[in-house]
């Protein structure tokens, strides 16, 4: 015995037979293990053994509540009868978590040299220790079991979050995307109602400034004067029954309708049209012109032609010379406009051909600068399969061209 008297070994007896780990032993066994157990007090509060710490003691609750924990996370809560720190007793390794009195705790301690002692002659409380670490373990195992369960649980979940963030941001584009098409269709709709009225605006100019000449003569209209009246209300109506296709002309599925176009017609006609506004300008127009055909849509080819010999009749000065000239050249029909007007910068060559592009220029009549004019017409030659040009310095003129394929009657066929 250690000083402990035998009301206190009977007390403590009676104690450990109601603890899990001892309660198969018999008393003398019980006895010999009372004896060596070290009673403690520890306040509320107070660490009584310290994660990462050394320890080859267990420890028995006999009254009060201890918090295992690592941290500020709480593993589990104890109360008398159960029993902590057992690990110690067979290895050296250092404590997993820590152990603090939630209020004013009694204890028993056990060292690892007296259990040793005992075991030997008492097998029992070998298999009593065991069965507890055993427990310890399944406790373990079920917890850990949970916690799998609980971490595929909470993967699921975030997969499901993330395939909605996804589907979110996928439907987020797609808005995005519908709100730039809505936009680029109000501009297409603004442009479309642009190109009708600059398209029409020419014709009803000529028509206008016949029907002026017949009301100042007072008289009937010559024979050449109801000609121009005649093709310049045909061509707004050709417009107005092609000018919805406009938007039509980038998309793959649309398919422009071409044929043998003559150039040399086409600009003659066009150049007639413009006869008053050239002979009001005292415009002097030097042609060149070779018989050239090309596979074009006659709507198109005339209001090509049309913007570019309007842009030369409104930005010439008066007294000026506008040249045309029509050729073959490396197996393409050309046709070429040259002006004497303000001419363009070098730097602006390739923007005068983007949609409201306007130039920095100025002009004779601001008003008329629409900026739709070369938008037009780079956007109708691209789709015959063509391409158009500017070549100009600012204060000397400037010269547009056009090309296409030459149209062949018997085009050659390769095998």
């Amino acid at each position: 015995m250690k000083g402990n008297n035998q009301t206190d070994i009977k007390e403590r007896v009676a104690f450990l037979k109601k603890t899990e780990i001892f309660a198969e032993l018999d008393d003398p066994v019980l006895e010999e293990i009372s004896e060596v157990l070290i009673p403690l007090t520890i306040e509320k509060g107070k660490i009584i053994i310290r994660k990462n710490s050394q320890g080859q003691s267990m420890f028995i609750i006999v009254q009060g509540e201890v918090r295992i924990h690592d941290g500020s996370h709480v593993l589990t809560r104890m109360k008398a009868g159960e029993v902590f720190g057992e690990y110690s007793l067979f290895d050296e390794e250092k404590r997993s978590a820590t152990a603090t009195t939630e209020q004013n705790t009694k204890l028993y301690k056990l060292e690892q040299v007296d259990l040793f002692r005992l075991i030997p002659g008492n097998p029992e409380i070998t298999r009593g220790l065991l069965r507890t670490l055993i427990k310890r373990m399944r406790e373990r195992n079920i917890l850990e079991e949970k916690l799998l369960k609980s971490y595929l649980k909470i993967s699921k979940q975030n997969k499901e979050i993330e395939t909605q963030n996804e589907s979110i941001k996928v439907q987020k584009q797609k808005m995005e995307e519908q709100n730039y098409d809505l936009l680029s269709l109000n501009e297409e709709k603004n442009h479309l109602i642009s190109v009708v009225v600059h398209g029409l605006k020419n014709p009803l100019t000529s028509s206008l400034c016949i029907a002026d000449l017949i009301n100042a003569k007072k008289e009937c209209p010559d024979q050449e004067q109801l000609d121009i009246l005649k093709k310049s209300l045909k061509r707004m109506n050709g417009m107005i029954n092609q000018i919805l296709n406009v938007n039509k002309i980038d998309s793959k599925k649309f398919r422009l309708e071409l044929e043998k176009i003559n150039l040399v017609s086409i600009t003659k006609e066009v150049i007639r049209n413009f006869s008053i506004p050239i002979r009001e300008n005292q415009l002097e127009i030097k042609t060149d012109f070779k018989n050239t055909f090309a596979k074009l849509n006659e709507t198109y080819i005339y209001q090509v032609i049309d913007n570019l010999i309007s842009n030369a009749v409104k930005y010439s000065p008066k007294g000026g010379e506008i040249h045309l000239k029509i050729y073959e050249k490396n197996g393409k029909a050309r046709f070429e406009i040259h002006d004497q007007g303000p001419g363009i910068p070098r730097g602006e060559h390739e923007k005068i051909f983007e949609k409201y592009q306007r130039q920095s220029v100025k002009i004779i009549d601001p008003d008329q600068q629409s900026g739709l004019g070369l938008a037009i017409v780079s956007k109708y030659v691209r789709a015959m399969r063509g391409r158009v040009w500017c070549e100009s310095e600012a204060g000397k003129g400037a010269s547009f061209f056009i090309e296409f394929d030459r149209f062949l009657e018997n085009p050659p066929v390769y095998e």
